[in-house]
C-alpha cells in the first residue's frame, strides 16, 4: 500500500514537473513552425490572462485587435503599476498562478525578474527593437517608450516664455506656474545622475525654493491640468499625453528639455503561465502589429523605426537595476526635496 502511494505521488510529481517544463519551453521555441504551433496551442488553451497598468482605452485597443485576429479570449486585470507588481508576487507566493502576461514599466518588470516569476522569451521580433528594449536575461522586453516631456498650455505660456533648458525654469516668472508629478522618483534619479548628482540635487533644491512647483500624482492628471490651464507648465509628463491632447485640439504643446529621460513599458510571460501558447502568441503580437497600434495613439514604440526620432532627444534611459538597488534612498530624497526638507549640502 505504501509502495502504491509512493508510486502515485512520484507519478504526480513527475507529471507536474513535465507540465512545468513544457510551460517554460514554449516561449523559447525557435522552430520554423513557431507561429503555427503557437496558434494551434493557443486555440486549445482558449483563453489568456493579462495583468497591466496600461491605460484602459489603450489596452482595450490592443486586446480587441488580438482577439479579432486569433479568436483567443483575453481577460484583463488593470491597476496601477505597483498594485500589478504586488498582485503577481502575492498570488505566486500563495501558489496561485493566474497571470499569463504582465505588461508594466521596466523597473516593476525587473522586480518580477528578481522574484524569479518570469521566464526567458525568444521572438523573431526582438531583432527589430532598439537596444534599450532588451535586457540581457530576456525575461521582459520593452514594447513602448515613455519619454518624459515638459508640456505647457499655449494660452498660459507665451512663445517667448517657452523654456529651452531646465535652468530657465528657475526664473522668477515661473513661481506658482509649474507642476510636477510627485511619484516619479525614477525620473528624478535618472535626471539628477545625468546632470551630475551634486549639481542635480542643488538644481532641484533651488527649483523648489524659487519656483514652488505644485505636487500632483499621476501623469494623466498632471497633463489634464496643463490642458485646462490650471498648471501652465509641467516638468515630467509622458510625451504621448500632450501629443494626444494636441491632436484632439487642446491648447497644449511641449518641449523635451535636455537631459531627456525615458524608460520602457515592458512585457513578460509568467514562469508558471497556465496558457503559455496564448501568452507567447500575444507577446509576439505586441511586438509586431501591436507596435503599429501603439504608434496610432501617439506613443513611441521600441521598434527601430522610431529610433531616429528618439535619437533627436538623446534620452537617458532609466536603469531599472539601479532603481531597484537604490529605491528607498531616491524615493525618500525625491519626497524630501519636493517638500523642502533637504537643506544645504545634505544628500
Amino acid at each position: 500500500m505504501t509502495c502504491m502511494r509512493f508510486a502515485t505521488c512520484w507519478l504526480l510529481a513527475s507529471l507536474l514537473f513535465v507540465a512545468g517544463a513544457a510551460q517554460a519551453q514554449v516561449p523559447a521555441y525557435q522552430g520554423a513552425d513557431r507561429a503555427q504551433r503557437l496558434l494551434k496551442g493557443a486555440r486549445a488553451e482558449g483563453t489568456l490572462n493579462v495583468y497591466t497598468s496600461m491605460a484602459e482605452k489603450d489596452s482595450a485597443r490592443l486586446v480587441e485587435a488580438f482577439e479579432k485576429k486569433t479568436g483567443i479570449e483575453v481577460n484583463v486585470w488593470r491597476s496601477g503599476k505597483n498594485k500589478v507588481l504586488q498582485r503577481v508576487i502575492t498570488e505566486a507566493r500563495a501558489g496561485r498562478h493566474e497571470a499569463d502576461v504582465i505588461l508594466n514599466p521596466a523597473p516593476e518588470m525587473e522586480a518580477l525578474h528578481r522574484e524569479k516569476l518570469l521566464q526567458p522569451v525568444w521572438s523573431p521580433r526582438q531583432a527589430e527593437l532598439i537596444p534599450a528594449a532588451l535586457p540581457a536575461h530576456r525575461e521582459w522586453t520593452g514594447m513602448r517608450v515613455y519619454l518624459f516631456a515638459q508640456p505647457y498650455n499655449t494660452r498660459q505660456v507665451s512663445a517667448a516664455e517657452v523654456p529651452s533648458s531646465f535652468e530657465d525654469l528657475l526664473h522668477p516668472r515661473w513661481r506658482g506656474r509649474l507642476g510636477i508629478e510627485a511619484k516619479q522618483a525614477e525620473w528624478f534619479h535618472a535626471l539628477v545622475q545625468a546632470m551630475g548628482e551634486e549639481k542635480g540635487l542643488r538644481y532641484f533644491r533651488e527649483l523648489v525654493a524659487t519656483s514652488a512647483p505644485s505636487l500632483r500624482t499621476g501623469s494623466s492628471l498632471l497633463n489634464n491640468m496643463v490642458v485646462s490651464g490650471e498648471v501652465p507648465l509641467a516638468l515630467n509628463v509622458y510625451s504621448y499625453l500632450p501629443e494626444q491632447a494636441r491632436a484632439a485640439g487642446a491648447p497644449v504643446d511641449y518641449v523635451v528639455l535636455s537631459p531627456a529621460v525615458a524608460y520602457t513599458d515592458g512585457i513578460g510571460i509568467a514562469r508558471r503561465a497556465a496558457h503559455p501558447h496564448a501568452a507567447t502568441l500575444f507577446y509576439d503580437f505586441l511586438l509586431d502589429e501591436g507596435q503599429a497600434i501603439v504608434a496610432g495613439f501617439k506613443a513611441l514604440t521600441t521598434d527601430k523605426r522610431d529610433q531616429a526620432l528618439l535619437a533627436r532627444y538623446k534620452p537617458v534611459y532609466i536603469d531599472p537595476v539601479s532603481v531597484l538597488d537604490n529605491y528607498e534612498k531616491w524615493t525618500s530624497l525625491y519626497d524630501d526635496t519636493l517638500n523642502g526638507r533637504v537643506k544645504g549640502d545634505q544628500k
